[in-house]
């Protein structure tokens, strides 16, 4: 099997795994202008540090920021947020993306009172992979947000999160 087959198959596995919904949001270190994207690769890497992984395709409008400002800022959506990720999925202008008064801020960097969770990172090491570059950032803050109901990814839309009863034993 070929590299682009093999690819192929991949995505479309992986369509069919549930991910959250996040906005990666950051600040530029020198003009204080806003960027961001949208995200599902996000995982903790650890509680001792407390730390995230942020997978960031390296062609985003918002990674250079990124690598810049060494910070960064997961909002874990809820899903009454959807109308949130266009902006940040697609080409929109930055100005457009965080418009509206959704926004607030926190030790320099845009974040979402209204989301499930803010976490506040600074970038501790990075590792290019591919077409991606991988953010391992030690976490600085934990914004409780006010939203209550997780969005989910899967299959290429957006997916109702729940816990499900758990299993006695």
């Amino acid at each position: 099997m070929d590299e682009l087959e093999l690819a192929d198959r991949l995505k479309a596995a992986l369509r069919r795994m549930p991910g959250p919904v996040a906005l990666i949001t950051t600040a530029d270190p020198d003009t204080g202008a806003y960027a961001g994207l949208a995200a599902s690769a996000i995982i903790p890497v650890s509680m001792a540090p407390p730390s995230m992984l942020v997978a960031v395709n390296r062609s985003a409008s918002a990674h250079a920021t990124i690598e810049r400002a060494g910070r960064l800022c997961i909002n874990l959506l809820c899903n009454s947020q959807t109308a949130l990720v266009a902006p940040f999925a697609g080409m929109a202008p930055r100005e457009t993306r965080f418009a509206g008064d959704d926004w607030a801020e926190r030790d320099g960097l845009p974040y979402l009172p209204g989301a499930i969770v803010s976490i506040i990172c600074r970038v501790e090491r990075t590792q290019v992979f591919g077409t991606h570059e991988l953010f391992i950032g030690t976490v600085q803050d934990v914004v409780a947000g006010t939203g209550t109901d997780p969005m989910g990814w899967i299959e290429g839309n957006f997916a109702q999160l729940r816990g499900l009863e758990p299993i006695d034993g």
